[in-house]
């Protein structure tokens, strides 16, 4: 995954945000009341989102399956997460910050896995910009080896008795 791109590119949606923040405040004395009912809640509603996903990113790891575990691989961490400890897996579109400049259609999304224990761990999937849900092929991917994970393991309890 493209992580130090996405990193680069949250600070860039960042930046712009912060310029169109102080932009409104020069903007604000001359501004009508209609004008400013309009443009506050939508650049409000926009400044939540990209918090949002800010902190996702944040939280996101790569991750990638080996041998019936989810292994995690952050900056000086590494984290091997078995299988059958995970009790869902969802993803979730990114409007902003996880979004692939060099193409309009391909974009990242957010996978989120959450643990038995009601943990949530994020990574980054490849998705389309329409596709649902996001992230479509390594959802339904992962989803299947936490399924077959889970039931190899009560086949192989029922073959040692």
């Amino acid at each position: 995954m493209e992580f130090q791109s996405v990193y680069f590119y949250r600070f860039i949606t960042l930046a712009i945000f912060a310029t169109s923040g102080v932009l409104l405040l020069f903007a604000l004395p001359e501004m009508k009341r209609t004008e400013i009912s309009v443009i506050a809640p939508l650049l409000l509603i926009l400044w939540g989102r990209f918090a949002v996903e800010y902190v996702r990113v944040k939280k996101s790891d790569p991750a990638f399956i080996h041998d019936d575990a989810l292994v995690m691989s952050g900056v000086g961490r590494r984290r091997q997460i078995p299988l059958t400890r995970i009790r869902s897996v969802s993803s979730k579109h990114s409007v902003f910050m996880v979004r692939r400049y060099r193409s309009w259609t391909d974009h990242l999304a957010f996978l989120q896995v959450t643990l038995t224990n009601g943990e949530r761990i994020y990574t980054l999937v490849e998705s389309k910009v329409f596709e649902f849900p996001a992230g479509k092929r390594t959802l339904g991917a992962m989803q299947a080896a936490v399924l077959a994970a889970k039931t190899k393991k009560p086949a192989r309890k029922q073959g040692s008795e």
